[in-house]
């Protein structure tokens, strides 16, 4: 791809310069590039009522399932605030993150995401193949119907997120979790708080836990459902957790 981006040539040594909403969103419209190397440069934001932004009907980075980010995005400490969606499935910054894609150091500021579809976060829709998130966060609103999380809605196996952590307000309908929707990959070192709203399969952290581990992870969100509530889990199969807890008090569950 010959788009330069305020930089960069999207080696590892030399990623791509992510320094502006216009960057951000050619990269969204780039899918040649989605195996490079890139890092933000400065605080994007994304509200939609400034000149040249807008309310996305799709995730930022990434328009078609087949076709997932598989690179490297440094966040560089960085933040990209008031990502504003109104769309159906698979939503969130990224669409699907996939083969060993990275991204760290990101924070998502005052995110807003209705939908009314599957697979949505704060991060990314899905997570698949080794894909990674790690000092990565999200504050603010996301709706949907399945697999919704504050962070990401699925975090698939040999998936891992570390040192994460979501204080999103989440609403959903079934496996509903603060930080991640469902979860058969690894979660550590991360935590979510606000507000968790659903039917079936709802936990302070994760809404289904059937697979992986979570280790040294807690919930202080406040949790609320019909059916497979917990504070930290909302339905755990086959799932191991190690030295995780949940807040009794703020959560309202005794249950995890």
């Amino acid at each position: 791809a010959e788009a330069q981006y305020s930089g960069g040539t999207g080696d590892p040594n030399d990623p791509y310069q992510i320094a502006t909403a216009e960057d951000l969103m050619l990269l969204g419209e780039t899918p040649e590039d989605y195996d490079k190397h890139f890092i933000l440069t400065a605080d994007i934001d994304l509200d939609p009522n400034l000149p040249g932004r807008k309310v996305f009907d799709k995730a930022v980075i990434g328009f078609d399932w087949k076709i997932p980010f598989t690179g490297f995005f440094d966040g560089n400490g960085h933040t990209i605030s008031n990502l504003t969606i109104v769309g159906e499935s698979y939503l969130g910054l990224f669409m699907r993150l996939d083969d060993e894609a990275m991204v760290s150091n990101l924070g998502l500021e005052a995110v807003n995401i209705n939908s009314t579809g599957n697979y949505i976060g704060g991060l990314a829709g899905y997570n698949t193949t080794q894909a990674a998130v790690v000092l990565c966060y999200s504050t603010g609103v996301v709706k949907g119907n399945f697999a919704v999380g504050g962070l990401v809605g699925i975090n698939a196996a040999r998936c891992s997120i570390t040192a994460s952590y979501s204080t999103i307000t989440v609403d959903a309908n079934e496996c509903v979790g603060g930080l991640v929707g469902n979860s058969t990959g690894s979660i550590a070192a991360s935590y979510s708080s606000g507000t968790i709203t659903g039917n079936t399969s709802v936990g302070g952290l994760v809404g289904i836990h059937s697979h992986g581990g979570i280790n040294a992870s807690y919930s202080t969100a406040t949790v609320s459902g019909t059916s497979n509530v917990g504070g930290l889990v909302g339905l755990k199969t086959n799932g191991i957790t190690v030295t995780s807890f949940w807040d009794v008090e703020t959560s309202g569950q005794t249950t995890s």
